[in-house]
């Protein structure tokens, strides 16, 4: 079943897992360019995870990417996201001439808009190109790659938190920023983007649910 056909009005903990973790594993292959994706509550994870892959040597170069204006910049801060985590990336040794920085985005679509400009140059030899950021959005930005940018292959990693991974995300309550309200958010997010054209209408499996009238 595609993510458009989906009735999302009452599902289910099963259908949550399936529709946002299905299907988003790391196939192990190096790229030259890795998107970070900001979070101003999930720098840490997220720029840890993308030295460990530059010191492995799977990828050569990160853009970080990330404005000021992200619905998870909750204390309002003036410091892009993309600055934030540059800063603690070249702390954990990543050579500052292997970064690039976009400051300006505000959103996922925005992230991956502005960072493929940024690459516009390169961006009929790319092949592959690694994604880095919380389990939970891997599909989504992959959904947004797909439907954009088709020739371009992608490595998903996760920069896993503890709370909002696919094995754990379901062990906490509904309340804000909780894994559980952040895995259902993004659920119904991808239904809808799916609906409305914007990313590519993935398949999903789901048991017991029936298309759409």
């Amino acid at each position: 079943m595609k993510l458009s056909e989906i009735n999302d009005k009452d599902l289910s903990d099963r259908d949550i897992a399936n529709i946002v973790y299905s299907n988003i594993k790391d196939n192990g292959k190096s790229s030259k360019y890795a998107l970070v994706f900001g979070n101003s509550m999930l720098i840490k994870e997220r720029v840890l995870k993308a030295v460990e892959l530059y010191n492995n040597k799977r990828i050569q170069k990160v853009i970080f990417m990330g404005g000021v204006n992200g619905v998870s910049n909750q204390n309002n801060s003036l410091i892009a996201e993309a600055d934030k985590m540059r800063e603690l990336a070249i702390k954990l040794g990543i050579n500052e001439n292997d970064i690039i920085v976009e400051n300006t985005s505000n959103n996922t679509f925005e992230n991956i808009d502005n960072a493929m400009y940024l690459l516009r140059d390169e961006i009929d030899t790319i092949k592959n190109i690694t994604i880095i950021t919380s389990e939970f959005h891997l599909k989504r930005c992959y959904a947004i790659l797909k439907k954009n940018y088709p020739n371009i292959d992608t490595t998903l990693v996760a920069a896993k938190d503890g709370f909002s991974d696919n094995d754990n995300w379901f062990l906490s309550d509904n309340s804000w920023n909780s894994g559980r309200s952040l895995a259902t958010y993004e659920a119904h997010l991808l239904v809808r983007y799916a609906r409305e054209n914007k990313i590519e209408d993935l398949e999903v499996q789901l048991t017991n649910q029936e298309l759409e009238r």
